[in-house]
């Protein structure tokens, strides 16, 4: 069969060569008797002709042309095309398929096993062999044409951040210009106001609580593709306390669901942490409680349990979810306790919270010894645990040294062994993952009691770096791979506040330096992972380890009172891209220049990076949770994989295992549907022959030789890296047929587009004749 007939009809295509001198200019020579067929999707016509010429020996005569033994005389433009029995011809040069094949995107194919359609990002898997993808049309597995080589690469750090939208209440601010506004703002009337869609709470939806000082999670809940974003809220000044929780849509702001039951109210500075903890490939939200004790939600915002409660202080921390014994369901680290996926105390330790002053409980789960088991760390304590939940868990003390804070792991020695990282009373320190003993430590410049650590490869030398926010500082620091930090550089920040603000990193540009993202009291700023200077030979005067704004990427209005939260980098809206989500307040003294509420980021060059749909957990690490938010029964180690180049990372997300990969759309199997008559629709399959897929509204334009610009559709699913989708468009009849049609991917109709790919001068098909009329 075919995938696309073009019916040999009055209006129809007939697959052959649409060049001048293919088409026949007359019926034939002779009297002759014509029978049209009128049927669904068009009309069939036949031509008996009696006085053919045929004395110069040619038995098959088609106008001027003599057709071949394996030909036939196409009837409605009278040129010989090859004779595919009931099908027709695939491909340039026309080939027929065999009786197992369809013509599939200009080849004949074999298609495999039936397939679940609608792959996207949050969804790959498909049920196909590893080098096939699933066509949502066909249900069927056909061979993958992502080319793994399709890369782009941006210039670096070149780049322009534009809210996507925002969600909450906004900070009426005067202004005399634009310049007094936060970025893409306007100065009208003498107030600031919005250049792009913003979301108001519901007024029968906790409209008093829109304050967000809570680390957004995200993750897909509803499995339609499309992440959302997670998060406590708070009214006037209540941090800590009667925080309600709600999910929006990653793509527009619009609200999921809001859980707002006054006997379950969070710690409203808390992190979300988003998993499926049961394994039925549905996600589970929990979150702190404003007592000692967690809740748990369904991906639909249902209440399912309040856990046992635990001991120790701390606020505005985040529950980690892991599978401690390696089987059964998933179990919740939150602090040094232990929970079971129904939220019962199965253990908890004694000393240390994973707390830096009051704020915390934030541990980390890692496999330190090697045994695949998974050991806790809570500042300065790491414990160890054997047997089975439900039979005999049970937890010992590993080792412990020093004072509570803030943890990361990760392999500083590269020596296959992870070393931790505590931040903790205005000291980094990195301690041996097996014995907890020092190998290195360093004062926080300026002092603070310093944020969660993040951990990546800011200068791009292969080692891993170490960055902080102070009270009044932010700053990285390298290790020497033996027994020393130093630093690397630092920047001038407004934290006196908390001292304890978490920040992120990632590699918009994919250059190998991973950039920062941070929000103190005042300002979101994207910091580059080294001094511009720094990256010149020799270095410029500009490379002194004081990193200014006038160094930075991106500065923009972004007020917070601080706590720990920070910042996250995921493709929220399904396009396969980086985006920066950001939680904002205005009602504390500190931080009461900027809106209050969720704001989204994205690039308006379309220069960064691909990433992955989901940061589920305050100390999320890559490979702590897949994207549709699975708990891995048995964790990766994050220092070892992927293999060629281990992502050794904390609180960092990844582009995946090809870097800068890129999109490469092209357009096949352009042709009419049904009949061409006062109306007509012309349809053409969109093909991402890339190694990163592209999110849904992906424009294709439609142009006729004469008419012009016909119009402008729009993909309205995710097209996966491999995988195709067809568009249609339908409009009065553009003047008399035939029509020559041509069609333009990523072309908004002014011949501008949207989308960096690796190859950019493939994008367009035709002109091609359709709609030929019989003469």
């Amino acid at each position: 069969m075919l995938l696309s007939t073009s019916l040999l009809v009055a209006c129809g295509d007939d697959g052959a060569s649409t060049d001048d001198d293919d088409v026949g200019e007359g019926i034939g020579t002779g009297d002759g008797t014509t029978s049209d067929t009128g049927g669904e999707t068009g009309t069939t016509s036949t031509t008996s002709n009696t006085d053919l010429d045929t004395t110069d020996g040619c038995e098959n005569l088609c106008g001027d042309e003599c057709c071949g033994d394996d030909e036939v005389c196409n009837p409605n433009t009278l040129a010989c095309e090859l004779d595919c029995g009931e099908e027709e011809p695939c491909g340039d040069p026309e080939v027929c398929c065999g009786d197992a094949e369809i013509c599939y995107a200009g080849s004949c194919i074999v298609p495999g096993d039936a397939c679940q359609a609608g792959v996207c990002a949050t969804d790959t898997e498909t049920g196909c062999q590893d080098d096939e993808v699933c066509d949502g049309e066909l249900g069927l597995c056909v061979p993958d044409i992502a080319n793994a080589d399709c890369t782009y690469t941006p210039e670096a750090g070149v780049f322009d951040p534009v809210p996507r939208f925002t969600w909450g209440q906004r900070k009426n601010r005067s202004c005399d210009s634009d310049a007094d506004c936060q970025k893409e703002e306007i100065c009208d009337a003498g107030t600031c106001a919005v250049t792009w869609p913003h979301v108001l709470p519901g007024e029968e939806d906790m409209p008093d609580h829109y304050q967000v000082v809570s680390t957004p999670a995200v993750g897909d809940l509803d499995g339609d593709c499309i992440p959302e974003i997670v998060f406590n809220t708070y009214n006037n000044s209540s941090y800590t306390s009667n925080g309600v929780l709600r999910a929006i849509r990653g793509d527009t702001g619009e609200i999921v669901w809001t859980f707002s039951d006054s006997n379950y109210r969070s710690d409203s500075g808390a992190t979300p942490a988003i998993g499926d903890l049961d394994y039925d490939g549905v996600p589970e939200v929990i979150n702190p409680g404003q007592g000692s004790w967690l809740y748990a939600l369904d991906a639909e915002g249902n209440f399912l349990w309040q856990s046992d409660t635990y001991s120790g202080s701390g606020k505005s921390g985040s529950p980690s979810l892991v599978n401690m014994d390696l089987q059964g369901d998933a179990e919740i680290v939150y602090g040094r306790a232990v929970y079971d996926s129904q939220g019962s105390l199965i253990w908890e330790g004694t000393g240390h919270n994973g707390n830096n002053g009051s704020v915390g409980k934030l541990s980390c789960v890692a496999d330190l010894d090697g045994d695949l088991r998974p050991e806790v760390i809570a500042g300065g304590t790491a414990w160890t645990f054997t047997g089975s939940v439900g039979v005999d868990f049970e937890g010992s003390q590993l080792w412990t040294n020093g004072s509570d804070g803030f943890c990361g792991i990760a392999d500083f020695q590269l020596d296959g062994v992870p070393e931790v990282v505590l931040v903790r009373s205005n000291d980094i320190d990195i301690l041996d993952g097996i014995t907890g003993t020092t190998v290195a430590s360093i004062a926080i410049a300026g002092g603070g009691a310093g944020g969660p650590p993040n951990i990546a490869d800011f200068d791009g030398d292969g080692f891993p770096d170490i960055g902080t926010a102070g009270g009044n500082n932010y700053v990285v620091v390298q290790f020497d791979g033996v027994d020393t930090l130093t630093q690397l550089w630092q920047a001038d920040t407004k934290d006196g506040s908390s001292q304890r603000t978490g920040s992120s990193v990632f590699d918009f540009d994919g250059d190998g330096r991973s950039e920062v993202i941070y929000g103190d009291e005042w300002y979101l700023r994207i910091y580059p992972g080294v001094e511009p200077d720094c990256t010149l030979d020799p270095p410029g005067a500009g490379c002194d380890g004081d990193m200014t704004d006038d160094e930075i990427l991106f500065i923009d209005i972004n007020s917070s009172r601080t706590r720990a939260e920070y910042p996250v980098i995921a493709d929220v809206d399904g396009d396969f891209k980086a985006e920066i989500i950001v939680s904002t307040n205005n009602e504390s003294s500190q931080g009461a220049i900027g809106d209050a509420g969720i704001e989204v980021f994205e690039d308006r060059l379309d220069n960064w990076v691909g990433t992955l749909p989901i940061w589920n957990q305050h100390t999320y690490h890559i490979t702590n949770v897949d994207a549709k938010g699975g708990i891995p029964l048995i964790e990766d180690n994050n220092w070892e994989v992927p293999v060629a180049k281990p992502y050794n990372s904390y609180r960092r997300n990844t582009q995946g295992e090809v870097e800068n990969c890129a999109p490469d759309l092209v357009l096949e199997d352009l042709e009419p549907v049904g009949m061409c008559l006062d109306e007509v629709t012309f349809k053409v399959r969109v093909c991402n022959q890339g190694c990163l897929g592209v999110g849904p509204g992906v424009q294709v334009t439609f142009s006729e030789a004469e008419a012009g610009v016909l119009g402008t559709v729009e993909t309205d699913a995710a097209i996966a890296a491999g995988a195709c989708q067809s568009v249609e468009i339908t409009l009065p009849a553009p003047g008399s047929a035939p029509y020559d049609v041509s069609a333009t991917v990523d072309d908004d109709g002014m011949g501008q587009g949207a989308l960096n790919e690796c190859v950019e001068d493939n994008n367009s098909i035709g002109p091609k004749e359709l709609c030929v009329s019989i003469g």
